[in-house]
């Protein structure tokens, strides 16, 4: 407190009621959630990428490199966003416009389902193609409903992204039914 000013009865200086956004805290609990949910994933991670083998060979730079890396930054980012969430909130965040305009969740639904389908359809009709279905959906979850555009821009990419991981880098990406 500053000099002059009188706390309020019942309170004590220091206190948690004296403290800039710890009365709100309370009022954080979906932002709290997030930080746990960032936090718990990277542990997860963690704990998955323990599983992995170790490396051979000379450089000893293996399986678990990068997804170390990850968890390690989820991990971070997810205490983060708790020390965030616990004193005042997010910053930048105004939460009455984000309770204005609601999660749009027939987008979610688009690009979940893109990446249920890549997933799904990788192996069996091949990188080129699911990468296609992926790109269509995506955009379509955007809200762009030119599908034919799409399906050409996504196999386009599809179709560059295929020859360099399998031509250039020598990495063989799901052939599927494609001849190619």
């Amino acid at each position: 407190m500053a000099e002059g000013d009188v706390a309020q009865p019942g309170t004590q200086p220091g206190t948690p009621a004296d403290v800039p956004g710890a009365a709100s805290a309370k009022r954080h609990v979906g932002q709290i959630l997030v930080a746990a949910g960032v936090v718990v994933f990277g542990a997860a991670l963690a704990y998955g990428t323990a599983l992995l083998p170790e490396a051979t060979g000379y450089a000893k730079v293996g399986p678990r490199l990068m997804p170390t890396i990850v968890s390690g930054g989820l991990i971070a980012l997810g205490l983060v966003l708790l020390k965030e969430a616990l004193f005042g909130g997010f910053r930048g965040v105004d939460e009455v416009e984000a309770a204005a305009n609601p999660t749009d969740w027939r987008a979610i639904a688009w690009i979940s389902a893109a990446i249920i389908a890549n997933g799904i359809l990788m192996v069996p009709v091949g990188f080129v193609l699911s990468g296609t279905l992926l790109f269509v959906l995506a955009a379509r979850g955007f809200g762009n409903t030119a599908w034919v555009k799409n399906a050409m821009i996504g196999l386009v990419i599809a179709v560059i992204t295929y020859a360099f991981f399998n031509y250039g880098l020598g990495l063989g990406l799901p052939r599927g039914i494609l001849p190619v």
